[in-house]
């Protein structure tokens, strides 16, 4: 009788570790990615994680909801993207803000592209996005200061700059994002699609994931449960 449970349990373990393994990331909005936590989601062998809003931002801004922003995940282990989209308008005197940070880890990082596109303004109305980069680790709480390793900064401003590159070497990329539409003082500015490109080598580890890990365990058993019911026919 027991070795009839062993399987059942063993292949119980074994979906349970596929259900809580990194799922890949998909177009969702910026508030579910913070839902995700330190356990994130993956493009390729890529694990973008720990979304939180930093606060505060800049004075008199008003927080850009992030029900509100959609976040669309693409490409691959070499050159995973996440896409960051809004629709709204600032109008004088507004200023909206989307101030947040995450990380990424995985492959051998070599650049980080930031692209606008897709924004308006009228008068003096702007709209940018301003990006924080901390290579080999995070910022701390507001963002900005704190990173362990080696930090800069890139931006883009709709109709002057509209894509900015860098060149990196790492493999964990803590990122904050300060995306901005600002009414100036008699304009309008609306918000756009704000796109977050890596570009990188495939860091192949040779320690297998914990699903693959517990599937050879599953085998293992499986072949020594056969074993065991051929002996005691014998």
């Amino acid at each position: 009788m027991r070795s009839k449970l062993i399987f059942p349990v063993l292949l119980g373990i074994f979906l349970a570790a596929v259900a809580s393994a990194n799922s890949a990331c998909t177009m969702e909005s910026l508030a579910s990615y913070i839902s995700l936590g330190s356990g994130g989601c993956t493009i390729g062998a890529d694990t973008f994680a720990s979304f939180r809003i930093v606060s505060p931002g800049t004075a008199g801004a008003t927080a850009i909801d992030p029900s509100t922003v959609t976040v669309t995940p693409s490409g691959g282990t070499t050159d995973p993207t996440l896409t960051f989209t809004t629709s709204l308008t600032a109008t004088t005197p507004e200023l909206l803000e989307a101030l947040f940070n995450y990380t990424v880890a995985g492959a051998n990082f070599t650049s980080d592209t930031l692209t606008l596109s897709g924004s308006s303004e009228t008068v003096d109305g702007a709209v940018t996005d301003v990006q924080n980069y901390c290579v080999g680790g995070n910022f701390g709480s507001d963002g900005v200061d704190g990173c362990p390793g080696s930090a800069g900064s890139h931006l883009t401003l709709d109709g002057a700059i509209n894509s900015d590159q860098v060149t990196i070497a790492g493999t964990t990329l803590g990122i904050t994002d300060d995306i901005t539409l600002d009414g100036g003082t008699a304009g309008t500015a609306s918000g756009g699609t704000f796109v977050d490109q890596y570009t990188a080598t495939a860091n192949i580890s040779s320690t297998p994931e914990p699903a693959a890990f517990l599937l050879t365990a599953l085998g293992l058993s499986l072949a020594a449960l056969r074993k065991i019911r051929r002996d005691r026919h014998a």
